[in-house]
């Protein structure tokens, strides 16, 4: 009677070569830190969200009305300089509107409202451009947003300070534990910066107390741009 043999070979994976090499990091001895970069300076870009608003007893006479008035804000930021590619239109709602007497809810009228953002690459345009949108007829002014115009250029940087930090981290503590530090082997990053607000609501919508004085400059200090890493080290 003939004997069968069964041969059995067990290819070995990619994967698994990799795992098994991850396996050996987490028995080898390590050290873990979280590294903090931080880039701080002036911005040099603005966002303006502005809203315009007209009331008329009937829709198509307010619709004509917001879009008389919209015609004049786009002209006033076109004269500013800033090109059509930084201005987006960003909500246009139409609504009537209504008002409680003697218990009954009367109809007064419709309201139309058009709303833009413009992006301002020249910060030292924003307070003049606020007064002649103010003076063209802008209802009100939702929110500046202050901010960077190569904001990922920044991000790298203090991405770069992060990883630093972290290794600098690292090497001290080894070092101050009698060990000396290896290479890293797992690293993760987080981007945490965001970009500032400068809040607008209720602003006055009047001109200014001398029709020949400027208006006064804007402020906007600096801001900060941050990132987090978190690394993991061999030690030797």
């Amino acid at each position: 009677m003939k004997k069968l043999i069964w041969i059995c070979i067990f290819a070995v994976m990619p994967w698994s070569v990799s795992a098994q090499a991850h396996e050996a990091n987490l028995q080898q001895d390590n050290i873990s830190v979280i590294g903090v970069g931080e880039v701080e300076q002036e911005p040099d870009q603005a966002t303006l969200a502005i809203s315009i608003n007209a009331r008329q007893p009937t829709l198509p006479a307010a619709k004509k009305l917001a879009d008389d008035r919209y015609r004049r804000v786009l002209g006033v930021v076109e004269k500013a300089g800033i090109a059509a590619q930084f201005v987006k239109s960003t909500r246009l709602n139409a609504q009537p509107e209504y008002e409680w007497q003697n218990n009954k809810r009367i109809y007064k009228g419709e309201l139309v409202s058009r709303s833009l953002s413009i992006i301002i690459n020249d910060l030292e345009k924003v307070s003049p451009l606020l007064q002649a949108l103010v003076e063209s007829g802008v209802s009100e002014i939702d929110g500046l947003q202050t901010g960077f115009q190569d904001r990922k250029a920044l991000q790298l940087k203090a991405m770069a300070a992060a990883a630093d930090d972290a290794k600098s981290k690292a090497k001290f503590l080894a070092e101050r534990l009698g060990r000396k530090l290896g290479s890293a082997y797992l690293i993760s990053e987080h981007n945490v910066d965001a970009p500032q607000m400068l809040r607008a609501e209720g602003m006055m919508m009047a001109k200014s107390a001398s029709a020949d004085a400027p208006p006064p400059a804007e402020m906007f200090g600096t801001q900060k741009v941050q990132a987090t890493v978190n690394v993991s080290f061999n030690l030797l």
